[in-house]
């Protein structure tokens, strides 16, 4: 429900609005808390250095902060998000990198654990070059290089 949400992350490229809830995003990840902080910060200054009034500058804490994130598929960070709201994923071949290398990177070692049970149920399975294409769309994470590397080396 994005009119209940205060923050709007801009994900990936094209900047696709990911919607969320402050208090629920900092309560559940410190990184994820520091992060909010930090833009929030940041806000404030730029409304300050507008010299705008103090008006104006209580209208802007009450707006959806905007906090770009440009290096996640859209897909995958939405599902992300939804993890982090409800404790729930659905985690498919198609976006259980993006995930990972989120639960990585703001510290949610639940779905970190469930992510890595997946891909080993899928390399069981015979899907690991499927995998692989996909975790080239993250290449630029080190999570994802590690994988990349653990499953390339297995192929050979």
């Amino acid at each position: 429900m994005p009119d209940m949400c205060d923050v709007t992350f801009l994900v990936g490229k094209t900047k696709v609005p990911v919607h969320g809830v402050k208090a629920i995003l900092a309560t559940r990840s410190r990184y994820l808390y520091q992060l909010v902080l930090k833009h929030q910060k940041q806000s404030m200054q730029d409304i300050s250095k507008t010299k705008k009034s103090k008006k104006v500058r209580e209208s802007a804490l009450s707006q959806r902060l905007p906090i770009n994130v440009p290096d996640y598929q859209a897909l995958d960070f939405k599902a992300f998000i939804k993890f982090v709201h409800s404790g729930k994923a659905r985690i498919d071949l198609c976006n259980v990198i993006g995930l990972l290398c989120s639960a990585v990177e703001f510290g949610f070692t639940d779905l970190q654990a469930a992510c890595m049970e997946f891909i080993h149920r899928c390399r069981g399975q015979g899907q690991g070059s499927v995998l692989l294409d996909y975790a080239w769309n993250y290449q630029h994470k080190l999570t994802a290089q590690k994988l990349i590397c653990q499953m390339s080396s297995v192929t050979r």
